[in-house]
Formats: structure tokens, sequence, C-alpha cells
């Protein structure tokens, strides 16, 4: 039994032997090699400070995708899968590395709404579109994931490059601690409860919220109410309800982050209207909103609408995981163009 995050720490990084990744199928040349065993001391990482992570965090707030497969584990989005649920892998449509500047073995953040996780880098490597188009592979990016296997075909076939990712989650990164990830949760069939030490009165309330935004039913949002209610009296939740709820709050972080980003791309690239909207014309969606009035709408160049905020609330929402993949990576392209000017105004005022 390990008492204390210290101990937890000389754990993780006495083991002797690291996860083994798996062989792509057909893809020898394109075989991630096996990952480097590392030694470094336990003292170095019982407190890591801010300047012993590396290059820039990831973002892990998209849910899993289950394309109508069973989810075999209690949690829904990919930052959950991560602790303690045996997510070991990501997938980019650029080269990780230069994308947020590590290396293997460094120590790096992937980043939730409201949680980060420290992980160990590991290899990457190209993943070819015989890959992708590979059952075999398929299975084993599943499993990797914890996605559905038939994500990958989905998000990146039609991608011109595709880099994963290998990754070893080491704990909650709290205060410059790395701390052991809560006790997993086992699957239990839908009559079953779960035990709710990990949810508090706080997470039904943003519940609420967000099924309010999102704008569901009287009749939904009075029954959160009723769950709310028993779980004050001591009830716990069923698994029903807790996956209801993740999924919920899941939906709405990600439109929420969507959002954000949205408005960020209107401030530095679109047009001020006579009426208060801010517009921008982009190559693949065109987006419209007013802050003040907290109305949005983001479409594609046909017209189809993916997503529109009335009042802060949601009226459309088509909103996939790879349309958030695709404004994460807009907002980085922001961040190193912003970098490179303030270099450039740097070097003007030497």
């Amino acid at each position: 039994m390990i008492e204390s995050s210290t101990e937890y720490q000389q754990k993780v990084f006495s083991l002797a032997t690291r996860p083994q990744f798996l062989k792509p199928p057909s893809q020898p040349a394109q075989s991630p090699p096996q990952q480097s065993r590392h030694s470094t001391p336990p003292q170095d990482i019982q407190n890591v400070a801010p300047s012993g992570i590396k290059g820039k965090p990831i973002p892990m707030n998209y849910p899993l995708m289950m394309h109508g497969d069973t989810n075999p584990i209690p949690v829904n989005t990919c930052i959950d899968a991560m602790r303690g649920y045996g997510r070991t892998h990501t997938t980019r449509a650029y080269q990780p590395y230069k994308q947020y500047g590590f290396k293997e073995g460094d120590i790096a953040l992937a980043t939730g709404i409201d949680k980060q996780v420290a992980f160990r880098v590991g290899k990457q490597y190209q993943i070819t579109p015989s890959m992708i188009a590979d059952p075999v592979y398929q299975q084993q990016w599943g499993d990797m994931e914890k996605h559905s296997p038939k994500a990958l075909p989905e998000l990146f076939t039609e991608k011109q490059q595709v880099w994963g990712l290998h990754l070893e989650p080491l704990g909650d990164y709290v205060e410059g601690f790395i701390v052991p990830f809560p006790e997993p949760q086992n699957r239990t069939s839908p009559n079953e409860t779960v035990q709710t030490q990990s949810v508090t009165i706080d997470n039904l309330r943003d519940w609420y919220n967000a099924a309010d935004k999102l704008g569901k039913s009287e009749d939904y949002k009075k029954r959160i109410v009723q769950v709310a209610n028993q779980f004050k009296s001591g009830e716990q939740l069923s698994t029903e309800a807790l996956t209801v709820m993740n999924k919920d709050t899941c939906e709405f972080e990600g439109i929420s982050r969507l959002t954000q980003i949205a408005q960020r791309v209107g401030m530095l690239k679109g047009v001020v209207m006579e009426d208060g909207f801010t517009q921008v014309q982009g190559k693949i969606y065109d987006i419209t909103f007013n802050a003040q009035q907290r109305d949005l709408t983001i479409s594609q160049k046909n017209g189809e609408v993916i997503l529109n905020l009335e009042s802060g609330k949601v009226q459309t929402n088509k909103v996939t995981p790879q349309i958030l993949q695709t404004f994460e990576d807009v907002n980085t392209q922001i961040d190193k163009i912003l970098a490179k000017s303030i270099g450039q105004d740097a070097e003007l005022q030497r």
C-alpha cells in the first residue's frame, strides 16, 4: 500500500519496466520502438516546479468517440481516460515534438477544463494511410486511445499527415506536485450504483448549469434537481446518472472552449459591423458573434450552421471532436504568430 505522495513518486520511477508499445501491423519501418527506461531519481519529480515541465500543454478536453460501441470504462473524456483507465496514446495532424516543444523522456502536461495530468513523453511516429485503413491497427489504436476503432479513419483519413505519440500518465499535477490518480471505478450494470467520493454537490450544480446552457427541457432539468436532492440525502448516483452528467458537462465544456477560441479569432481577424456583431470569413468556417449579447454562430462555407448560441444558450449544436481539433489547431497557430511578433518587437527595441 502506498501511503503518501512521496512514496507514489518513488514507486512510479522505480518500476523495472515500462509499458511495451504495440507494433503497427505490416509496417515494420514505421513501428515505434519500445519506450526507453528512465533512471530519474525520485527526488527529481517529488516537487516538479513549472520550469521542470517541458513544452506546451496538450489539450485533452475532448469526449471519447464511441460510435455506438459500448464504452468499457466509466469515464467519457480523453483527460479522464488518462487518469487510471489506460489511455497511453494521442494522435495529431502534426509532429507532436515540434508542435508542443518537448522530446522523449520529458515530463509534460495534458490539460482538461478543470484538471491537469502529468505524463512522460514517449516516442512519436508517423501513422501512414495504410495503417489508418488497417482494421488490426485500428483496434490497437482504439485500445491505446480508448476511442472506438472506427474513430481513426473518420477523423484522419483526409489529413495530409498523421502522427501518433505514446505517453505514460504519471499522476494529477496539482500545485507543482504529481499526485496519485483517484482509485479507478469499475463499469457496472445500468441499475447498479457507483461510489461517488469524487462527486460533489458542486458537480451537480455544474451539471444543471450545463443542461440549461445546452437548451435541455424543463423536465430534463427537474430530473437533475431530483438527483441532486437524492444525493444530498445520502443516495449515490447511479451509473446511468453519472454517465449522463459526464456527457452533458463534457459537451458544454467543448462548446465553451470552441466559443473562447472563436472569439479570440474574431478579435484578431474579425470585422466589427454596424449592428455590433463581429464577422470572420475563414477558409472553412465563418464566424459571427456579439460578446455583449452572448450570441455566436459558426457555419460552414455552404451555410450549414455548426453551432448557434443565443443569449449564451445553445440553439444548434453539430460540433464534433474533429471540429474542436480544427479550432485548437487554429488557436495554436495564433500563439505562434503572436510569439513571433513579440520576438520581432523585442529585436527592434534592442
